[in-house]
């Protein structure tokens, strides 16, 4: 039974790939897209499932999903465990659009906004330039180990976050279209072991308005 003030999150088959899904009724949809599948990077890592409830909190229809050959989707990973390189991401962008085709049908609208962390960041940036994807969301990307020279021709609403203390992510290097938005969070690392809740609320913010945010920090 769900008591009042609490959310079902539902799971769900799309394809041959694993998804949890949460229903709502505020546009925009959001699929979530996870961290590097041969690093562990999955649907339970802590930002993703933290997002899912911020965004369900929210209002908003969520999907976060695991990439093929990651947990118990079927298939195989093209990314050698252990490995850090960000290359070929053309599997994971078909599983993206995968799953942002089945929670448009479910929620019977004709956009989402793809949200990335880490690895997740470049896949969800490869898999903006597609008319499914209305707003994109890209969280710590790893500039280090991927070029994002690309968030430079996204026309849609952008959203970048970036950790203060990131040594993956060189904020400095990022170059952003005008009209977008970068939000840096205080004392936090790649992995936002602190700064979690906030990160939430930044993303979820921004798709309220798609203004600058005046959020207050959480307590250190």
């Amino acid at each position: 039974m769900v008591l009042a003030g609490q959310f079902l999150e539902r799971s769900v088959v799309v394809g041959d790939l694993d998804a949890l899904y949460h229903r709502g009724t505020r546009d925009p949809p959001c699929v979530i897209a996870a961290p590097h599948p041969a690093l562990g990077g999955s649907m339970h890592s802590p930002v993703v499932a933290e997002l899912a409830w911020a965004l369900t909190r929210g209002g908003h229809p969520t999907m976060r999903f695991d990439y093929r050959g990651v947990g118990a989707s079927r298939g195989v990973s093209r990314h050698p465990a252990g490995g850090l390189k960000i290359a070929d991401l053309q599997d994971e962008v078909a599983d993206l659009h995968r799953i942002c085709d089945h929670l448009l049908a479910t929620t019977g609208t004709s956009a989402a906004c793809a949200i990335g962390y880490s690895f997740g960041a470049a896949v969800a940036l490869e898999a903006a330039m597609d008319a499914r994807i209305g707003r994109l969301v890209v969280i710590a990307p790893p500039t280090r180990l991927y070029d994002f020279a690309a968030l430079s021709a996204v026309s849609k609403p952008l959203l970048v976050i970036s950790a203060h203390h990131d040594s993956y992510c060189d904020r400095g290097s990022l170059s952003l279209p005008d009209g977008a938005l970068l939000e840096v969070i205080a004392h936090s690392d790649h992995f936002f072991a602190r700064g979690l809740t906030e990160l939430g609320k930044t993303v979820t913010a921004w798709l309220g308005d798609g203004g600058p945010l005046d959020l207050e920090p959480d307590p250190e």
